[in-house]
């Protein structure tokens, strides 16, 4: 069928669905653009199930921008926890489909903590406050 021969009202609407189609499309695939962040901040990356380290250096008493990238088709995210036994969550980090996200920590006293994914909980690591 050629458009030309609809009516214009159907063919707007048409091209309309179209538009919606390829952006609900780019959403899902996390295709999207690409989130800004500061190429000094620390970074963690998913892929084949698990993150590329498994020791994460962070700075202490103040805010910070932790980046993730997540290069799997599966969900997952970073959470940070006080507790090795992974009960008093500290930051919980929205979930990730795919691309990257920039994470807003807050301020964490030094010490040691640790993180995993709370989706795989078997991807999980420990986290080193720093003084600054």
């Amino acid at each position: 069928m050629q458009m030309t021969h609809l009516p214009r009202w159907r063919r707007t609407a048409l091209a309309a669905l179209g538009l919606a189609a390829v952006a609900l499309v780019a959403a899902c695939s996390g295709s999207g653009p690409a989130e800004s962040y500061d190429p000094n901040a620390p970074q963690i990356t998913a892929e084949n199930q698990k993150f590329d380290k498994t020791e994460l250096d962070l700075p202490g008493n103040q805010g910070f921008e932790l980046v993730f990238f997540n290069k799997d088709s599966q969900t997952h995210n970073v959470s940070i926890y006080s507790d090795e036994g992974f009960t008093q969550r500290v930051f919980g980090g929205d979930l990730v489909g795919g691309g990257t996200k920039v994470y807003h920590v807050q301020a964490l006293a030094p010490g040691t903590y640790y993180f995993r994914c709370d989706v795989h909980t078997e991807m999980k690591g420990t986290v080193v406050v720093g003084a600054g």
